[in-house]
């Protein structure tokens, strides 16, 4: 596979993850707003929100490759991750990088993509 149509794919991956997460997003804050659900129970929502949606780009990502697909799905789901990175640290002015949320939001995003991709 050339390297345009692996960034091709790889976008293709990301673009289907981050409208997955729009939608979960989007059903969290109807939940939230219906049942008035804990901080709690919306953080693991927000969490496997992340997991589904790094775990599909994974999937899509890895779907062409012949061999080391985990790898495949692991940049998939450090891409995504880069991106909700970006997009938060722009969002929020005081936005700590070095947290323990965003690091396990790292590792979560990866592990995700890593099996994403071993499930292809």
């Amino acid at each position: 596979m050339k390297n345009y149509e692996r960034v091709i794919s790889l976008l293709k991956g990301i673009l289907l993850a981050y409208i997955v997460t729009g939608i979960m997003l989007l059903v969290m804050a109807f939940l939230l707003y219906k049942f008035n659900l804990s901080e709690t129970v919306v953080d693991i929502g927000i969490l496997i929100c992340y997991v589904i949606s790094a775990l599909i780009a994974g999937m899509c990502y890895a779907i062409n490759a012949k061999s080391r697909k985990f790898a495949w799905g692991m940049l998939a789901g450090f891409a995504y991750y880069a991106i909700l990175l970006v997009i938060s640290v722009g969002v929020e002015a005081d936005f700590q990088l070095l947290s323990t949320s965003c690091v396990t939001t790292l590792f979560i995003c990866i592990g995700s993509g890593m099996l994403g991709g071993m499930l292809r």
